[in-house]
């Protein structure tokens, strides 16, 4: 087996763990597992053909980010949504709460 192609195997294998870490919502070990790649060698080095793939599967795996981007933005708007709503309950509530001083036992 030769440098390059032990290289493409890499790259290949590296990118194919981080496309199922993605899948599986393990973010830190796609970072990881790119970061490990960029360490591989030069991507320069690699067929026509193992680059298309690598291509095509860090789109995929740039789809999924986005994906869970979305769905994360989405989330947060909800929370804050919550949020305002119980924030807008304590202020209705607040008045109507008996005075903490008059539950003071004097000794």
């Amino acid at each position: 087996m030769s440098l390059a192609t032990q290289e493409e195997h890499s790259f290949e294998q590296l990118t194919c763990l981080a496309m199922e870490a993605a899948t599986q919502g393990k973010w830190d070990s796609v970072a990881q597992l790119y970061d490990r790649r960029a360490n591989v060698g030069d991507l320069h080095s690699v067929s026509h053909e193992v680059a298309t793939k690598l291509m095509q599967y860090d789109q995929w795996i740039m789809a999924r980010i986005q994906d869970v981007k979305i769905l994360v933005q989405h989330e947060l708007r909800e929370t804050e949504q919550h949020r305002r709503s119980l924030e807008g309950l304590k202020r209705q509530w607040a008045p109507l709460q008996p005075d903490h001083a008059l539950h003071r036992l004097s000794i």
